[in-house]
């Protein structure tokens, strides 16, 4: 049986959504809210998170620690829990489940292990636990993937994967950059439709010869605004991890820009 005392860095609409999650099973899920929103307050106080006072007591005190933070920040909060742990007895298991390429996974796992914890590369597939949904599945792979998907048993759908760091990081920025890709190529003809006058010829067209991409679209794109911003930065890795395939990358940064676009405007939306 697995110390059942889970550190937590992040505490966004998935992090908040996965410790509250693992607290309805009976797992003690610490996090710190060391210069986090009112709203991630909220959201941890909802999901019965333990709060603590600093990254080093989740370094020092937590078996296993999960980073789900955007991914350009997954390697500036990594260098911060290795420089926190560093020196450490308790060999704690470092979970990055954030949409990272391989190669990024890989340079987390040298701070990591440099510093003397172990590291587990994971991607999240899925949207945050809610009311009727019981969660996304989290992919994993690497040497001591086998601990961390004892928490199955707790309520958090791992899924192990065979091979070592990256693998799991790779499964992401597939199934990321097709539905990511297909909502920005959606997104994109949608507007292009509205500025030249058929958005409703091509509404009615996709409906009745691509229904069921028509209704993706209609579900996909209106939730897709709010989030896009953190959005950016996984086109980009996606483009990164793409870069021996021709034309690829520069498809995804096309996608970066589109995105972090939406994000500017949803921004001047919101403090207009």
């Amino acid at each position: 049986m697995m110390d059942l005392r889970i550190g937590l860095i992040g505490t966004g609409e998935m992090g908040s959504g996965i410790g509250g999650m693992l607290v309805a099973h009976g797992v003690e899920v610490r996090t710190s809210l060391h210069g986090r929103s009112a709203a991630s307050s909220e959201r941890i106080r909802r999901a019965g998170v333990t709060v603590v006072d600093g990254l080093d007591v989740i370094a020092r005190t937590c078996p296993v620690v999960l980073s789900i933070v955007p991914p350009d920040r997954a390697i500036e909060v990594a260098e911060e829990f290795a420089a926190a742990y560093r020196g450490g007895t308790e060999r704690t298991l470092y979970v990055d489940c954030n949409a990272i390429a391989p190669v990024t996974a890989r340079t987390i796992d040298a701070a990591i292990t440099a510093a003397g914890a172990r590291f587990l590369d994971a991607g999240i597939i899925g949207s945050a636990p809610r009311e009727g949904y019981d969660g996304p599945k989290v992919y994993a792979s690497g040497p001591d993937v086998a601990e961390f998907a004892r928490l199955t048993a707790y309520g958090l759908a791992v899924r192990p994967l065979e091979g070592p760091i990256g693998v799991a990081s790779a499964l992401k920025m597939c199934y990321g950059g097709i539905t990511k890709g297909v909502t920005g190529v959606g997104t994109a003809m949608r507007a292009c439709a509205e500025h030249n006058g058929v958005a409703d010829a091509l509404k009615a067209e996709f409906a009745e010869s691509q229904p069921a991409l028509n209704a993706w679209f209609d579900r996909q794109i209106p939730t897709m605004y709010p989030k896009a911003y953190r959005w950016v930065a996984e086109m980009r890795e996606i483009a990164t991890f793409a870069e021996a395939e021709a034309g690829v990358p520069t498809m995804y940064e096309g996608f970066a820009g589109l995105y972090a676009a939406i994000a500017e405007t949803m921004t001047a939306k919101g403090s207009a």
